[in-house]
């Protein structure tokens, strides 16, 4: 299907991420701000293309023919001044289609819609990233030289960006500039708090989500290819990923054929703490410290315990008149957040055991060069002769987080059952995390040992972030 027999109907006749040469149209058109879309534009008719391709694999060229004939109509209402009978044409030639025609057009519009929504989200992330760059590279000193230069991690051009803000603050002569300290106290004692909340009819299945995920990270990869001129080997790979991914997200239902329950809704709604939050949080945390850092000074640093943002959830706990949400679903959705949060915590846990994997080296006279009372803590835990001192301390932190998910699924069980099961009472108090200062204990304990040892570049790694998690997310998510 390289070769399409309505090419001269459709514009989406592009199976390539790597097109030999933009066409003329897109090197004139722009956005509002003057911005040419011509990436964009290029990106939505290679996956138009793709998909066009997979329909017509599958259903035949016959009704992609009638697709494509209908998105010609809907192009050409668009340029025409009369509203009204513009859509009479697509009308007339939409009563014709037989029933099974109906659903196919149907669902080729909906996914032609969800993967040009993908290439636009990409879009966004392109062009912060160029502003970003253009910070950097292009940087000329205002305000007098006074305020430093951007180092790229968040926006200092945009003034709704933190390090906007922090830029006009300190460095804006109009008499009311606050001083570093009230700046410092004001970002780390506020919190904002995001509240999750989705209608069943607004959540997309898990799969779609994921599919759409992948498609962003392959037009990303695409992006750094054309930027390095990569091998066509690369391109042809890439090219490749696409297709399965399009022809994948075709053959994909994308109707839950069951009702949602409340418990799975909120599964579902939770579902961008997972696939999203928990590692975009943290990256966004990271940025803000160093920003706050060259803004303010070094000594103005992002506490580790601090907590910018929190979330919150009405799935499963509202009670506005759904008869359908009682006390144990409540309980069901939450203890389904704890089995969650456990397990995604045991997997960041065994990381970071993986990566300090060191010990403190001895001298000569068999003592170590650098003494601090957390590393004598973790000693004190583990033994004076661990070879892997941090490996050994946090082992039973990860065996502890194991048992709360499995404790978690024990009491998920009971209620599901009624209250019959005992399975719960297989796991004391000492083998769970309940609250999760137990847990950033130990985390902050092996995050001093690491400073008092020399050891803060390990220090400051993958732990940080955790640390971070678990100051927002806790041990229930939400």
């Amino acid at each position: 299907y390289q070769h399409r027999c309505f090419s001269a109907l459709s514009s989406l006749n592009e199976p390539t991420l790597f097109p030999a040469s933009s066409s003329t149209e897109d090197d004139v058109l722009s956005n509002s701000d003057g911005v040419s879309t011509s990436s964009l534009r290029s990106d939505v008719r290679t996956m138009g293309t793709l998909l066009g391709d997979a329909i017509a694999l599958h259903h035949g060229e016959d009704i992609l023919e009638k697709v494509e004939a209908l998105r010609s109509m809907a192009k050409d209402s668009r340029q025409q001044q009369q509203a009204e009978g513009r859509l009479d044409p697509m009308v007339q030639f939409v009563e014709k289609l037989s029933h099974e025609e109906l659903v196919i057009v149907s669902r080729a519009f909906a996914h032609f819609l969800g993967i040009a929504n993908a290439a636009e989200a990409h879009e966004r992330c392109r062009r912060l990233k160029m502003a970003l760059s253009s910070e950097v590279n292009d940087y000329k000193p205002e305000n007098g030289g006074k305020a430093p230069a951007p180092i790229g991690a968040l926006h200092a051009n945009k003034r709704d960006s933190t390090a906007g803000v922090l830029t006009n603050l300190l460095y804006t002569d109009d008499g009311s500039t606050p001083t570093k300290d009230e700046i410092f106290k004001s970002l780390t004692s506020q919190t904002v708090e995001i509240v999750l909340t989705a209608h069943p009819t607004q959540v997309n299945r898990r799969t779609l989500l994921e599919k759409h995920s992948r498609v962003q990270k392959i037009l990303n990869e695409a992006d750094e290819v054309r930027s390095s001129k990569g091998t066509s080997y690369r391109q042809q790979q890439l090219n490749d990923a696409l297709r399965r991914e399009i022809a994948s997200i075709w053959q994909t239902d994308e109707v839950s054929r069951v009702k949602p329950s409340p418990q799975s809704e909120a599964e579902r709604g939770t579902l961008v703490i997972e696939t999203v939050l928990w590692e975009v949080l943290p990256n966004f945390l990271r940025k803000l410290d160093a920003t706050m850092k060259s803004s303010l000074g070094d000594d103005y640093s992002l506490p580790l315990t601090a907590s910018p943002f929190k979330f919150a959830s009405w799935m499963g706990g509202d009670r506005d008149g759904n008869p359908n949400v009682t006390p144990n679903v409540t309980r069901e959705v939450c203890l389904t957040n704890r089995i969650k949060a456990a397990e995604l915590l045991e997997k960041d846990i065994r990381e970071i055991m993986g990566s300090l994997s060191g010990n403190p080296p001895r001298g000569m006279d068999d003592t170590c060069r650098f003494e601090s009372a957390a590393m004598q803590r973790i000693r004190d835990r583990v033994g004076m002769d661990s070879r892997a001192p941090y490996r050994s301390f946090l082992h039973p932190v990860a065996e502890r987080l194991a048992n709360t998910s499995a404790w978690a699924r024990a009491e998920l069980l009971k209620v599901q059952k009624g209250g019959v099961s005992d399975e719960g009472s297989l796991f004391s108090t000492e083998d769970i995390f309940l609250d999760k200062d137990e847990l950033m204990e130990d985390l902050i304990t092996v995050h001093e040992s690491l400073c008092g040892t020399g050891n803060t570049v390990a220090a400051d790694g993958r732990l940080v972030d955790v640390i971070r998690k678990v100051s927002a997310f806790g041990l229930t998510l939400v």
